[in-house]
């Protein structure tokens, strides 16, 4: 048979087991789901980075250049506007090599058509990250091969 002190310390065991069995009952025993994402978020999540832009500006004998070259992608969108070239004229641009940052230009047909009737040829570049420059090499009448800096 049990003796007092047994009984005391079975009541007691059980006591601890009950409370114990309840708080484990009452706790999450689960990951907590996370919250709802709504449609804004989702979208911004499925969307990359934006690629990082560097804006280069120079002038030459009344001709003011401004580019903006996509750091990633390479491709540089070319604003020139001067009386020497008749208003403004603008188009896209980017290197033959696109692993390099210097070499021979492809520029849009448009715009490469537009510079034509200018007797304008944009035929190499060079990106100077050290510098933060791309030199431009440009064939323009009268004044034949020139090299315009933009910073």
């Amino acid at each position: 048979m049990c003796t007092q002190r047994e009984a005391q310390i079975s009541v007691r065991v059980r006591l601890a087991m009950r409370q114990l069995i309840l708080a484990l009952a009452l706790t999450r025993t689960h990951h907590a789901l996370p919250p709802r994402m709504g449609m804004l978020n989702r979208m911004l999540m499925q969307v990359d980075p934006p690629d990082r832009v560097e804006h280069f500006e120079g002038s030459f004998y009344g001709v003011n250049a401004k580019v903006s070259l996509n750091m990633r992608t390479r491709v540089a969108q070319v604003s020139l506007n001067g009386v020497a070239l008749g208003g403004r004229i603008s188009g896209t641009g980017w290197l033959d090599d696109f692993f390099s940052e210097a070499g021979s230009v492809v520029l849009d047909p448009e715009f490469e058509r537009r510079l034509k009737r200018r007797m304008v040829t944009i035929y190499q570049a060079r990106l100077d990250r050290a510098n933060h420059t791309v030199t431009v090499g440009v064939k323009i009448p009268v004044l034949g091969k020139v090299d315009l800096v933009l910073m």
